[in-house]
């Protein structure tokens, strides 16, 4: 997986609508979500919150019907502190996955390790954002390799320098797939539905073997905030569909809208896979770096 950076501007519209109307343009709604995600990092940039997580691995025949045949691990419950950090000298947002505790065992004392990824100042920025990308995928089960399972990362497509490596659209019959079925996923009312198809040569998400797996979905924005409050991710190739959706909400002590559920599935259609996930966001706070902390080795799997 590669993060983008900022390589375009895109161009600002002359003329701002009021308020009140709801026929804003779309170049408008791009520009107001890109300063949005602008503050939204220097907002959350060093929030850690607690992630509660479950995964499952469903085997299906070519029937849709379920098996029970599967290698390795059906069913893991993990807990978890997120943090949202921009390392120093880049202006690329990067979240972490710090697991604390797997299927109900504690796999280490719960004290925040992330210093020794963050302030090692001898390891390069490409050598520190592999062992955050490593650290944050330890724990999944199935066989899709994974690490876009992160709450805030679609967001990168509406980063002002992102955007231009997709074409956008304002939805206006919102008939698309349909949202997961939990009370977060409801769309709120006067929000703007904008929807999006990469069109670079050089993807957002690529596999481990470095091909370009070329992304699409919708964004449910505000206006005239362009505050995302719900985002959907998709991929599809032969071989696998991959979908991710994120809804955001209200916390206490917390001034713009975070992730409060996160909804995400994969299908490979090589061995009929479906690996299912489902997480939760509480505990918002500011990062306390302690640095006694070692990693431990994974169970097995």
């Amino acid at each position: 997986m590669r993060w983008l950076s900022a390589a375009c501007l895109f161009a600002l519209l002359a003329v701002v609508p009021s308020a009140q109307t709801t026929d804003w343009p779309l170049p408008a709604v791009l520009s107001r979500a890109a300063t949005y995600i602008d503050q939204y990092g220097d907002k959350l940039t060093g929030m850690v919150v607690e992630e509660s997580y479950v995964q499952d691995v469903i085997m299906v025949n070519r029937f849709g019907y379920r098996m029970t045949m599967a290698k390795g691990p059906t069913h893991r419950t993990l807990k978890s502190d997120l943090l949202l950090v921009r390392p120093a000298g880049t202006d690329t947002w990067m979240q972490f996955r710090d697991v604390f505790e797997v299927d109900g065992r504690p796999v280490r004392d719960r004290n925040d390790r992330l210093a020794k990824l963050f302030l090692d100042t001898s390891k390069s920025k490409e050598s520190q954002a592999a062992k955050i990308a490593k650290e944050s995928t330890r724990y999944n089960i199935g066989d899709v390799e994974r690490n876009i399972n992160l709450p805030v990362f679609a967001l990168f497509v509406l980063e002002r320098g992102a955007q231009s490596g997709f074409e956008f659209k304002m939805v206006t019959d919102d008939t698309g797939p349909a949202l997961p079925k939990s009370a977060a996923f409801t769309p709120p009312p006067g929000a703007v539905v904008v929807s999006f198809n990469e069109t670079q040569i050089r993807s957002l998400i690529t596999t481990p073997q470095g091909k370009n797996l070329k992304s699409h979905g919708r964004f449910w924005i505000t206006v005239p905030g362009g505050e995302v409050m719900m985002s959907e991710l998709v991929v599809d190739d032969f071989t696998l569909t991959a979908a991710v959706h994120v809804a955001y909400g209200a916390q206490v002590g917390v001034d713009v809208p975070v992730p409060v559920e996160m909804h995400e599935t994969y299908f490979n259609r090589l061995n009929n896979q479906r690996v299912e996930g489902a997480a939760t966001y509480a505990n918002f706070r500011r990062f306390d770096v302690k640095t006694d902390e070692s990693i431990v080795p994974p169970p097995e799997r």
